[in-house]
């Protein structure tokens, strides 16, 4: 992450996360980006700074639903709820995106996040790898 251009890397131990992120940020981070979803939006909208935004991307969880979401009672004032989806790059949308990447693989700068080669006879295993959450970047099978 840092290699990507992040100045902070927080890691998620299941008991120290918002202490972890005060430290660094005592009145909260201006932006979160909630990979998880549901399981842990209403605590990153108590995480952000006052006026902070929320961005979910992600469903790590495998639910959309917050059990008994309330809006108005559930995000500060002042704070924003935002969500991004790949949905949002179709058809003509995507296509500067697309460029851009098939660009950089023929100036050979493009870097992938790969985290993992499987040959496509470990294909069992591969989704084995993927379906517990092991992955931390693409999955590739080659024959």
């Amino acid at each position: 992450m840092r290699a990507g251009g992040a100045d902070h890397v927080v890691l998620d131990h299941g008991d120290d996360l918002a202490e972890q992120v005060r430290g660094i940020w005592p009145d909260g981070p201006d932006y979160i980006l909630d990979l998880v979803g549901a399981p842990t939006t209403v605590d990153s909208l108590h995480l952000v700074r006052a006026g902070g935004t929320v961005c979910v991307s992600g469903m790590l969880s495998g639910s959309w639903a917050i059990p008994s979401f309330e809006p108005v009672a559930m995000i500060p004032s002042g704070t924003k709820l935002t969500a991004y989806h790949s949905d949002d790059f179709k058809g003509a949308a995507g296509a500067s995106a697309l460029q851009r990447i098939l660009d950089e693989v023929a100036a050979g700068t493009y870097q992938p996040n790969i985290d993992r080669v499987f040959r496509l006879d470990d294909i069992v295993e591969a989704h084995r790898y993927m379906e517990a959450n092991q992955a931390t970047g693409k999955v590739i099978a080659v024959p």
